[in-house]
């Protein structure tokens, strides 16, 4: 293998040919659109800074942090406040510092709780590609699981428990009961396998956010960056590739970095067959900004919103609070997140109706009502990807099919994890793939 061409310049396959850079390989970057990111697009306007999609990560990452000190990406800690985090349900905002807090806030009955302190004994075995929610009920009983289920599907997938595959979008939750038999049990173990110099990772940002970290990908890309580039055909030339559009290019190896729907017009058409089953929710992102006296909010990351708290919002970001220069001085920011699988029409309402929705469930979460000065609404579509029950069966079937092709891949969020950080873990075992090839 020596030249490898990308298709697709969001963070997926940036960090793919950055990775490649690193490890001295020849790589060009391909996007269609005048600047990187895709879907990390950020807003900046009257000071304000807004990220439609992911906006933090958590470092320090063995895959994430060896290409961003490659880069020389500006990111930054986030402020102490990130360290509090917020779960609204019926009614009441309650404020949870640590993830095991939950077990001893006023969220769960005693009756839940003692079932959740039982959690290490219990001996149910995983049905195989069960749901998130009938994941999180076998091992802590109905109501810490529907609590759990709810916030971890919402606030990482905005998805619907009961249709996500806990093996799927959760990977490294069930590794844990895979290693100790239960959850508690498999992170103690974990803990105590923990070097004891090793850092733990905490919350960062993009000091100009993600729009900014994939202009730093970019540059280090160099003249293996190519905005403009729109490819419209991938076809087979011997042992390689070619690659057109503008031009043509041959490449020994090809990853396509786009969105399935996107992808499906480029790849084979056994592989397109399988792209078509790809599955999304669609999701309207609203910044509410003002000045603090007018919005005043909790100094704290944001809220999670449970399954009895009868509102729409799927979570709040209180970005100005944790992130800085997300907000002019004195003046307050966040970031609300509706639709989802479970409320897709909400994503398609008009601004005006959205923006009259969020004012009053962020008012009714921090007590007070909202005044914003300013206001942005984001939507995508077909929107983030859902890993439901099937999803494995899915990604096995599609490298199969890949296989028959030698040097084709694929990346990006649809496939094997929607974070910022697992895009990483992602791009450097693709490189592995390559190098060993």
């Amino acid at each position: 293998m020596s030249t490898v061409t990308v298709i697709g310049g969001g963070l997926g396959g940036l960090l793919v040919g950055a990775e490649l850079k690193r490890r001295n390989v020849d790589v060009v970057v391909l996007e269609a659109a005048g600047h990187p990111g895709g879907v990390a697009s950020t807003v900046v306007e009257d000071g304000y800074v807004l990220e439609p999609a992911a906006g933090s990560m958590l470092l320090p990452h063995p895959h994430m942090t060896p290409i961003l000190e490659a880069v020389g990406a500006d990111i930054v800690p986030a402020l102490p406040q990130a360290k509090t985090r917020f779960v609204y349900e019926r009614g009441t905002l309650h404020e949870i510092r640590q993830s095991p807090a939950v077990v001893f806030s006023p969220l769960l009955s005693w009756g839940a709780k003692f079932r959740v302190l039982r959690e290490p004994w219990v001996k149910t075995p995983s049905d195989g590609d069960e749901s998130v929610l009938s994941f999180f009920a076998r091992r802590f009983g109905p109501e810490m699981g529907l609590l759990g289920a709810t916030l971890m599907a919402r606030g990482v997938y905005a998805g619907d428990p009961e249709r996500l595959s806990v093996r799927g979008a959760f990977p490294k939750i069930v590794s844990l009961e895979d290693e100790g038999g239960s959850l508690i049990r498999g992170m103690i173990a974990r803990m105590r396998r923990r070097p004891k110099a090793t850092p733990r990772a905490s919350v960062h940002v993009p000091r100009y956010g993600m729009a900014g970290l994939a202009e730093s990908l970019a540059a280090y890309l160099g003249e293996g960056f190519r905005p403009n580039w729109p490819v419209d055909s991938l076809t087979r030339d011997g042992n390689g590739w070619l690659v057109g559009g503008l031009s043509q290019i041959r490449a020994d190896a090809v990853v396509v970095a786009l969105a399935p729907h996107a992808a499906a017009g480029l790849v084979p058409r056994e592989v397109r067959d399988l792209l078509d089953r790809a599955q999304y929710a669609p999701v309207a992102v609203v910044g509410l900004g003002g000045r603090a006296a007018d919005m005043p909010i909790p100094a704290g990351f944001g809220v999670l919103v449970g399954p009895h708290a009868g509102m729409r919002s799927l979570g709040i970001l209180f970005e100005s609070a944790y992130a800085p220069g997300r907000a002019p001085n004195l003046h307050s920011m966040v970031k609300v997140i509706l639709g989802g699988a479970a409320d897709p029409e909400v994503a398609s309402w008009g601004d005006d109706d959205l923006l009259e929705l969020v004012r009053e469930e962020v008012g009714r979460v921090v007590g007070t009502p909202m005044l914003p000065s300013w206001t942005k609404v984001v939507r995508h579509t077909p929107g983030i990807p859902q890993y439901n029950i099937g999803h494995l069966a899915w990604l096995r079937d599609l490298d199969a099919a890949l296989s028959a092709h030698q040097g084709l891949h694929m990346a990006g969020w649809a496939y094997r994890g929607i974070g910022v950080t697992t895009l990483a873990e992602e791009a450097v075992k693709i490189a592995d793939t390559l190098q060993a090839s």
